[in-house]
């Protein structure tokens, strides 16, 4: 759409002015002066006093006030990260105070001068603030804009309005973030309820422990100085439940048969132990009138067999012999994740490197778990770029609180790969670890020398945050893992408290140890152990790639070695 003021394409004689039927309210007529260049211009104010000639040539210029709204769609308005734009729509009221600059200039289409200059203001403007700073562009447009302007043209702006706002893509963008931080909000909401919650029921269930201790104190010292036996237990619960006489009955009755019993089995043992003696010659005749008053006698023969002093009491059961305690082996993986097999020029230049990512999931975590998940993420990101590193690592992720849990199987990563999420669990074991890395390394480790020429030691990045509450018992795991044949390399990172020593205890040698700085916040430490982990791994496929089978150590600021003689 175009918009010319000029309202005759050639030149007209004077006379026929007058007889045009298009004529504004407010109009100028223009001469031009021949030879000259130069215009005149007859207005409103000058005609009957000049006389400029009937049959001069002359252009007709609308003088009118003119109102327009358009939208900014030719050009983009890129914000100030350069990847991201502005919508802008505008109404802009315009008018001709130069008649004849207008003519001069042969301006046949206003709209494209004035929409041309306002879009270039807009432009520029929208240039300086970030996508999400739509209202406050459009204020500095509107500002800058809020004037008369007068352009070169003989066109006079004399209002302009623009209204601004991101584009589709990006208000999609804002709402996710505005939703997901209402979710976090949200979530940390409903987590405080929970913790709140279970705080109460945990002091109410203190409560009652307490007291039901208390109780259970007062009734034991109410009986410290009594001597119990079965028939007074009988008494006792008679005296607490009257109305439980046939109950009491039934188990006097059931007592007084054991005990018959008891009585008649070692009347019968004693009377086959002299038996025996006799017929081994061990007791002569002699010695029977004496013993056999004994040997029958109910009462008499009864309490020798039941006195443990006595020296025909015998124990015939065998002695208990201890099971040792060697766990059951952990059920193995039957994930439908892919391994991933790499073409076979590729895996045999290079190689298949196993790769562990256990990561810490105890109480000790809970501060971080968003960083945690944005580690595992980034990894894959790392690993997705390059196709060839990709073939050349299989990767598995393990978290640890109580138990372990493999939470993503041996694959190789790529873009589509569906990365676990993690929450923290109750407890900090590290045995359960080591023992879940003795069961899969050396299955998994068979199974990809099956399918590729040639597997590389496998690496273990162990991230330590919360201490071992089995501080005494996992390091026999550990060592039974180093000794194994497919024993892995363990790169130790601790950031949490006692975290020299136990990266020292974890590393498969001591340059494998590394820790956060004295005072470093937690999440800053996941992230730089994020990054530590992303470029080791690099670094090691890049040397498998040259034909090097080294582990540098990637560490950067945040983290530092632990020292070599620790």
């Amino acid at each position: 759409m175009s918009l010319s003021l000029i309202l005759n394409e050639t030149a007209i004689p004077r006379g026929v002015v007058g007889t045009r039927r298009d004529l504004p309210p407010a109009f100028a007529v223009v001469y031009p002066v021949e030879g000259s260049g130069r215009f005149e211009v007859e207005r409103e104010r000058t005609r009957g006093q000049r006389w400029f000639g009937g049959n001069r040539p002359c252009f007709v210029v609308d003088l009118s006030d003119h109102r327009r709204q358009a939208n900014v769609t030719r050009t983009p308005l890129t914000c100030r990260d350069g990847a991201h734009r502005f919508r802008a729509s505008m109404d802009v009221g315009f008018r001709v105070h130069d008649p004849a600059a207008l003519v001069q200039r042969n301006v046949r289409d206003v709209l494209a001068v004035v929409y041309g200059w306002v879009t270039d203001v807009v432009r520029r403007t929208a240039a300086r603030f970030p996508v999400e700073e739509a209202r406050q562009a459009e204020y500095q447009v509107n500002q800058e804009l809020n004037r008369d302007i007068a352009l070169p043209e003989g066109i006079t702006i004399f209002h302009c309005r623009v209204r601004m706002e991101a584009d589709e893509a990006v208000e999609k963008h804002l709402r996710a973030l505005s939703e997901e931080t209402r979710r976090r909000q949200l979530g940390h909401t409903t987590h405080l309820t929970v913790v709140q919650q279970t705080e109460g029921e945990e002091e109410v269930r203190d409560l009652r422990d307490r007291a039901e201790a208390r109780r259970m104190t007062e009734r034991l010292s109410a009986t410290a100085n009594e001597r119990m036996d079965i028939e007074r237990l009988v008494r006792q619960h008679l005296a607490r439940h009257p109305d439980d006489t046939a109950t009491v009955l039934n188990l006097l009755t059931q007592l007084k048969a054991a005990e018959s019993a008891q009585l008649q089995t070692a009347s019968q043992q004693r009377q086959d132990l002299m038996r025996y003696l006799v017929e081994q010659q061990v007791l002569g005749k002699a010695d029977l009138d004496g013993l056999r008053r004994e040997a029958l006698g109910v009462d008499t023969g009864a309490a020798a067999a039941l006195d443990p002093g006595s020296p025909v009491a015998f124990s015939t059961a065998p002695p208990a012999v201890g099971s040792p305690d060697t766990p059951a082996p952990a059920a193995q993986q039957t994930s439908g994740a892919s391994t991933g097999n790499a073409p076979v020029s590729a895996v045999s230049r290079t190689g298949v490197v196993p790769v562990y990512l256990v990561v810490d999931a105890s109480p000790a975590t809970s501060g971080c778990v968003t960083e945690l998940e944005n580690a595992i993420r980034s990894l894959q990101t790392v690993l997705s770029n390059s196709n060839e590193i990709s073939e050349a690592v299989r990767l598995s992720v393990i978290t640890y609180s109580d138990g372990a849990d493999v939470i993503l199987p041996q694959t190789r990563v790529s873009w589509t790969t569906g990365m676990p999420s993690l929450h923290a669990s109750a407890g900090c074991r590290y045995r359960p670890v080591f023992r879940r890395l003795l069961d899969l390394v050396p299955q998994e480790t068979e199974r990809l020398k099956q399918q590729v020429p040639r597997v590389v030691r496998p690496v273990v990045f162990f991230l330590s945050v919360g201490g071992p509450e089995d501080d005494t018992e996992w390091p026999a795991v550990h060592t039974a893992l180093m000794g194994h044949e497919f024993r892995p390399h363990i790169v130790a990172c601790a950031i949490g408290e006692d975290r020299v020593r136990l990266a020292a205890r974890i590393a498969s040698r001591p340059e494998l140890a590394v820790t956060a700085v004295e005072g470093a916040d937690l999440g800053r430490s996941v992230v730089q152990f994020s990054v530590f982990v992303q470029q080791t791994v690099l670094n090691l496929v890049r040397g498998m790639l040259a034909g090097r089978m080294d582990m540098t150590l990637a560490c950067p600021e945040g983290l530092t070695p632990v020292p070599v003689e620790r």
